[in-house]
């Protein structure tokens, strides 16, 4: 697919693009449409704006950069191994991966900081200016899910090629082994830009800032009207607002985009139960049900919805069939603890509770340590 030799130069930090609400694995089958007018935000609070923005503008602080470490040396293959080392942990910037920063290529210089997007972003500004070629390069991963309260995020992710004259370069900002079997393609800048305001707007979506989340996601649309996990998220906002017909629209043009969107078609099918169209929600259930037993959420719901009826072996399989597909969130290993104390597997419930202590953050870990009654009881 690429020219060259391509190698993996790892940054450290786990570099995950998150795209929230229950959001698109990727995008094929693309089909352009034309004279889609996107529904208005009905909200009686102020409208947001966003204002353009470059996001790999270089300011005369990164010039100095490259002056200093990069440019002196005109051979191309010199410049690019040097500045691949000078972005590490240990080298002259020090990047370090925040999963909460969405930058553009000068904030995340200023702040040596970043998720995937703003390390990309900085990566592709860079290395324009040495005179290399850059693009950035969507991994379309297997799905891998994460949550953070009532909304489920779909984990996806982004580097950026880089071309000398005799070297091709996947830089990134993850220590992740990505199978190099996985589905992968150059994006363009216009893209790229759109996962990053759809980034913000999905950040205000979590914040429950509908307005501002709208703003994001319209201006990313607007950016690249083909960018299907903006029309999802856009989805998601309008659901939240009570505007049920208007999810429906975007969420059926973000099928019309990709009809492979199996999250698209998940929030569609729940559209359709509340305004009551069942025929609808039915001719989705089967690939939305097949599509929602891989994700461990999902998994986690049912066995809550099994647990509440007293049935306890089966909440229990749901929650182990969970931990089966993501094994490190303390979330679900308390959920097993709770559950198995409940059911009188004391023993079992006191191991997995331990393991919800090993993998909670700090601010998690004294609650964790509370006895087992006590926390069944907080529930």
């Amino acid at each position: 697919m690429f020219r060259g030799v391509i190698k993996r130069f790892p940054v450290r930090g786990a570099a995950a693009v998150l795209l929230f609400g229950m959001l698109s694995a990727g995008c094929s089958t693309v089909q352009q449409q034309v004279g889609f007018k996107l529904p208005p935000l009905h909200t009686a609070a102020p409208e947001v704006s966003v204002a353009d923005v470059d996001v790999v503008e270089l300011t005369p602080a990164m010039e100095v950069f490259l002056d200093r470490y990069v440019m002196e040396y005109s051979d191309p293959d010199t410049r690019l191994s040097l500045l691949l080392r000078a972005v590490t942990r240990n080298g002259v910037l020090g990047f370090d991966y925040d999963e909460s920063l969405t930058l553009t290529a000068p904030e995340a210089f200023n702040m040596r900081a970043g998720n995937c997007i703003g390390f990309s972003n900085l990566i592709v500004a860079l290395a324009r200016r040495a005179g290399l070629k850059a693009s950035y390069h969507e991994v379309f991963r297997r799905p891998e899910w994460s949550s953070r309260d009532d909304t489920v995020l779909l984990i996806k992710h982004v580097n950026v090629i880089v071309e000398s004259q005799r070297y091709t370069y996947v830089v990134d900002a993850s220590g992740l082994k990505l199978d190099p079997d996985l589905r992968q393609r150059v994006i363009g800048d216009a893209y790229a830009k759109a996962l990053y305001l759809n980034n913000l707007g999905a950040e205000a979506l979590l914040s429950n800032d509908l307005p501002t989340a709208y703003a994001y996601l319209r201006k990313a649309i607007e950016t690249e009207p083909q960018i299907t996990d903006a029309w999802i998220n856009l989805g998601v906002v309008f659901n939240r607002n009570g505007q049920l017909d208007s999810a429906g629209q975007v969420l059926q043009r973000a099928l019309q985009l990709d009809r492979t969107a199996y999250s698209a078609m998940g929030n569609l099918y729940g559209v359709y139960l509340a305004q009551g169209n069942v025929a609808a929600a039915e001719s989705l259930r089967e690939k939305v049900e097949k599509y929602r037993s891989k994700n461990p959420y999902y998994l986690l719901k049912l066995s809550d919805e099994a647990l509440a009826l007293n049935l306890f072996d089966e909440s229990i399989d749901l929650l182990q069939k969970a931990i089966r597909k993501k094994d490190n969130d303390h979330l679900l290993y308390f959920a097993l603890a709770k559950t198995q104390y409940l059911s009188g597997e004391t023993s079992a419930a006191q191991n997995s509770l331990a393991q919800a202590r090993e993998l909670a953050p700090q601010n998690k870990v004294a609650y964790y340590s509370r006895p087992l009654s006590e926390l069944v009881v907080d529930q």
